[in-house]
């Protein structure tokens, strides 16, 4: 009996220690997974008393990887005082479950707003997951 514990023991010991775990970040999208073409972005307007506040430029940084995002051409319908925070064709640089995005607004050449934003996506598109996004 003394045995059949021990051996029972070390299987579970076994067992435990080469199980490997996978968070919700590491998950795979299906390589058969179909998608719609259309291109999703997110986008901010910052207001103060209500009124939107225009930027002279704007970046925003991924936290995660420290890459930058600056004004798209593609997306050179919004308007004024509205700005890109992220579009689809970054999807690859986010984590599933989130990842942080910091917008900094520049007016007459000082940072005059910084804004955080978690974004994840669904292996197709992007989705917001935090911060004062517009609705789209």
């Amino acid at each position: 009996m003394k045995r059949l514990i021990f051996l029972l023991s070390i299987c579970l010991l076994a067992l435990s220690s080469c199980e490997e775990t996978m968070t919700f970040d590491e998950l795979i999208c299906p390589e058969d997974l179909v998608c719609t073409e259309e291109l999703r972005y997110l986008s901010y307007s910052p207001k103060v008393n209500g009124k939107p506040v225009i930027l002279d430029d704007y970046y925003v940084k991924n936290l995660d990887n420290g890459n930058f995002y600056q004004r798209n051409d593609l997306i050179d319908h919004l308007q004024e005082g509205t700005y890109l925070v992220i579009s689809d064709q970054h999807k690859n640089e986010l984590r599933q479950a989130g990842t942080i995005l910091r917008f900094f607004g520049i007016q007459n050449g000082q940072l005059t707003l910084q804004v955080d934003f978690k974004v994840g996506h669904d292996c197709c598109h992007i989705i917001p997951l935090g911060g004062p996004f517009d609705e789209n």
